[in-house]
């Protein structure tokens, strides 16, 4: 069920986090952006550089994915 609802709203949740929080760095709230960049380039070291190179996906990409979306790009791959 977790799996289905992030395969399908997942990214645009995470577009809608980062323009919320864009808008909020730009009023000189910067904290929840860099929280949220902070917790998405943990993710990368944690789980999506050891995914990206078991699925052929270069460093860079899996880092961006990380980055952009959090677990909603990497735990389809995982649980797949």
């Amino acid at each position: 069920m977790f799996l289905e609802l992030t395969k399908k709203i997942g990214k645009p949740v995470c577009v809608a986090l980062y323009a919320a929080f864009a808008a909020l760095a730009a009023r000189k709230k910067p904290l929840p952006l860099l929280i949220l960049l902070g917790l998405h380039g943990m993710e990368y070291f944690t789980e999506g550089r050891k995914l990206a190179a078991q699925h052929g996906i270069g460093r860079l990409e899996a880092l961006c994915q990380c980055l952009a979306f959090g677990f909603t790009w990497w735990l389809p791959i995982k649980k797949g």
